[in-house]
């Protein structure tokens, strides 16, 4: 006689992808303010329409720079109503400490890609920075808005890229 065997399924985690833009990342939900791109929701940051403790993890890069600081602030409390808990955050946006200096230290086309980097290229409307961060910055925000195990992940020195946890309670 044959028994039936339950199959062990592994849940996929459920990924959050916020300012996709027009270059998404593989395996995620992609959400973002502008309907020309490709994303598969469109709506605002600072009231994402998702329920709570929905997502495994949520990625954003090169987004919250284009908010300013007060409804960045909004957006990061969003991102963390809708993690599960034990849930994770990345997060990378340009480094204003590098860019300061960059284009203290440079000329030419160097110092004008310092200046986009600081306040936006201004291809399109959304598309200008209104804010800017370093690690202490951005870790300071994460922890205000209830995030822990914050840690900066040493990749590339021109950007602040930030990874951190939703506690278990």
């Amino acid at each position: 006689m044959l028994g039936l065997r339950k199959k062990n399924r592994i849940r996929e985690a459920k990924k959050l992808e916020i300012g996709s833009g027009s270059k998404p990342k593989k395996g995620y939900i992609h959400f973002d303010v502008r309907s020309n791109v490709k994303a598969d929701i469109i709506g605002d940051a600072r009231q994402l329409p998702f329920e709570n403790l929905e997502y495994d993890e949520v990625y954003s890069r090169f987004f919250l720079e284009h908010l300013p600081r007060n409804d960045a602030k909004k957006a990061l409390s969003e991102m963390y109503r809708v993690l599960k808990l034990d849930g994770t955050i990345e997060l990378i946006v340009p480094n204003i400490a590098y860019f300061c200096k960059l284009f203290i230290e440079e000329k030419g086309q160097k110092k004008e890609w310092a200046l986009n980097k600081l306040y936006g290229f201004e291809n399109y409307p959304e598309d200008h920075h209104y804010f800017g961060y370093d690690y202490d910055v951005l870790a300071k925000y994460l922890h205000e808005v209830g995030f822990i195990d914050i840690i900066g992940v040493k990749d590339q020195e021109q950007y602040t890229h930030i990874k951190a946890k939703k506690p278990k309670l």
